[in-house]
């Protein structure tokens, strides 16, 4: 085995995900954006636990569903104080929570969250010591496909990375060894390390 350098690029979303609503202020189609604060009602021996929305227009608010009818017993201690406390990262996990938006039927907009990337130099074994290793970090859902993710990053256009896929450049570890796919979490790039692609390894390096 060779012992060599491994790269974690961790994306980190820098807004939260829109709901696309009704508002009945506004008589039409608008933007609800988190407040990124809960909301806690108690209801004789049951619990309700929304996430608060605002219009981004009229600023009339919507709460989405956490918890209906739920019985306190039932509800992680440690998670229900964060609700009470208005927990934003707690918050965060719930605004990203794909599963709460199909709950409350709520159309929700990926598409313009922005994100920054972190990148991390890691050691690592590998048995071929000729591929640079990237890790994928994405804890949220994301809409950014691998080739926009890698052009971003190196400053390179999509064509020229799509091109060096071709060639074997860059290779994904999935059955389907695609940049069409979306960035997922745990997935990895691998870099061929020769000498025609300086270009790409200096700028991940």
């Amino acid at each position: 085995m060779s012992y060599l350098n491994k790269y974690q690029w961790e994306l980190v979303p820098e807004n939260l995900p829109i709901v696309k609503r009704n508002c009945p202020k506004c008589n039409q189609k608008s933007h609800y954006i988190s407040k990124e604060k809960f909301r806690v009602n108690a209801n004789k021996n049951n619990i309700d636990i929304w996430l608060i929305y605002e219009c981004e227009k009229c600023k009339s608010t919507w709460n989405m569903t956490i918890y209906e009818r739920i019985k306190p017993n039932d509800i992680n201690k440690y998670e229900y104080e964060k609700f009470l406390s208005n927990d934003k990262e707690l918050a965060r996990e719930y605004a990203f929570n794909l599963s709460v938006y199909n709950k409350n039927k709520a159309e929700v907009i990926l598409e313009d969250v922005n994100y920054k990337l972190i990148q991390r130099k890691l050691e690592a074994y590998y048995i071929n010591e000729n591929e640079l290793v990237i890790e994928i970090i994405c804890k949220y859902p994301i809409e950014m496909r691998v080739d926009k993710l890698i052009s971003d990053k190196l400053g390179l256009s999509r064509s020229k990375i799509k091109e060096k896929h071709r060639k074997g450049v860059f290779f994904i570890n999935d059955d389907k060894n695609s940049l069409d796919i979306k960035v997922r979490d745990g997935m990895e790039i691998h870099v061929l390390k020769e000498v025609e692609n300086i270009e790409v390894l200096q700028a991940i390096i």
